[in-house]
């Protein structure tokens, strides 16, 4: 029998084997890096002492350790940025999910390795960033969903299901393959950032940087080369012809001195319709909120955070390909209370509006619709609404219009002052 030093010689050992183990299986997680992270603090959170962050810049082949991407994986095994046969998510905001042949759904949380066979999903206001091998990244915006046909150390084979998908692809080897199939069309790359659409029954391709080309699946036409500030319209029957995007809208330079949450913008000749995004980093791998309107301007609600954050605007086209990007840094305000907070408005397809407010979903609100913004004749006066938006129209007569949702009180009454209000314009015709 073991001496009473032996086994505590041995149950120390067991301890310390214990310890490699959990420090071995920590050390195979990933860690997708936050705002604010660096290299000396994760190396110290990840394995246990900050000098060991050269080791962590080596491995996962990070640059200017200074200037380290928020949304970037990190490996501290065997320096791969993505696992082969994988992919990573590296961001999500909002809710997101994971739908597996065989299995069920599942919510998208940073670090989540997906593969060949996955089905990502984005609700309302939902973001997700995916990272593949050779860094680089996908991301997919709201109420879109995208399948993961293959993924290796070779080939990333990607199909968009709905919605859209915006990629920034890392210059592609001779014997690399990424690819993007929408209907029948598949769109491959080397080297670029480019937007693949599926949105209101229109298939569209726009490169921002680099080139791309369109083939059908069956492959019975020609390939369409799309350069770089060029995108078509993708047609399943018939060719399809590449045309210059439009250029990225201009804030009014105003705008940031006013301190409010309303970004202005100088209208594109020739736009329909604009895009706002913000993201939290200059890639825009970090994106939390977007809209759509007529403009020429966009109203963030109140729900999100006040601080710097990046904006990105872009004009559609009558044919509705969507424009080159014009980014910047904008900062929120913090907006004090729920009396008078400003709301959005967002055109459908359908030439309906969708009004949201930054309420209390299951909250009763009366819901008023006017041309005047004291509301002396209302177009619409809803009493009962529980939830926090509308969608009104469509519109026969274009111009201004304005709304305003008030919380109902106990015993029905409506409060004097609104608790949100806003406005949107509908073209003339």
């Amino acid at each position: 029998m073991p001496t009473k030093d032996t086994t505590t010689h041995l149950r120390r050992l067991m301890a310390c084997a214990g310890l490699i183990v959990a420090a071995a299986a920590s050390a195979q997680s990933p860690h997708v890096v936050k705002p604010g992270e660096t290299l000396w603090g994760i190396s110290g959170q990840q394995l246990a002492t900050p000098l060991r962050w050269p080791e962590v810049q080596q491995r996962n082949q990070v640059g200017e350790p200074r200037l380290l991407q928020p949304g970037t994986v990190l490996y501290f095994a065997d320096g791969r940025l993505v696992p082969e046969g994988a992919a990573v998510v590296t961001a999500v905001e909002g809710q997101a999910s994971r739908k597996r042949a065989g299995g069920g759904e599942q919510a998208l949380t940073p670090g989540m390795p997906i593969q060949a066979g996955d089905t990502l999903i984005t609700g309302t206001d939902a973001f997700v960033t995916l990272g593949v091998a050779g860094g680089s990244r996908v991301v997919l915006p709201s109420r879109s969903a995208l399948e993961v046909l293959a993924i290796d150390a070779h080939t990333v084979r990607l199909r968009l299901i709905e919605g859209r998908v915006e990629s920034q692809v890392h210059k592609q080897q001779p014997n690399q393959q990424f690819e993007i199939r929408a209907r029948s069309m598949g769109l491959g790359v080397r080297g670029t950032h480019f937007r693949v659409r599926d949105e209101d029954g229109v298939l569209t391709g726009e490169v921002i940087v680099g080139e791309v080309v369109v083939q059908r699946t069956a492959q019975s036409e020609p390939p369409l080369v799309l350069r770089e500030g060029r995108g078509a319209v993708l047609l399943e029957n018939g060719p399809s012809q590449a045309a210059g995007l439009l250029p990225a809208p201009q804030l009014v330079a105003e705008t940031t001195a006013r301190n409010d949450r309303t970004f202005r913008f100088t209208p594109v000749p020739g736009a329909q319709t604009y895009r706002l995004q913000l993201a939290r980093d200059e890639r825009f791998l970090l994106p939390v909120h977007e809209q759509r309107g007529p403009g020429p301007s966009f109203t963030v609600p109140a729900e999100l955070a006040s601080g710097l954050y990046q904006l990105r605007l872009t004009a559609f086209d009558a044919a509705r390909l969507e424009g080159l990007p014009g980014d910047g840094t904008v900062y929120l305000p913090t907006v004090e209370g729920g009396a008078g907070g400003q709301g959005t408005s967002s055109v459908l397809s359908d030439g309906r509006v969708e009004v949201r407010w930054p309420g209390v979903s299951g909250q009763r609100y009366s819901f008023e619709l006017s041309r005047s913004a004291d509301f002396a004749v209302l177009l619409l006066n809803e009493p009962s609404v529980y939830a926090t938006g509308m969608t009104v129209g469509p519109f026969a007569l274009g111009g201004r219009y304005h709304w305003r949702a008030r919380q109902a009180t106990a015993d029905g009454a409506t409060p004097a002052a609104a608790a949100f209000s806003g406005s949107f314009d509908i073209p003339v015709r």
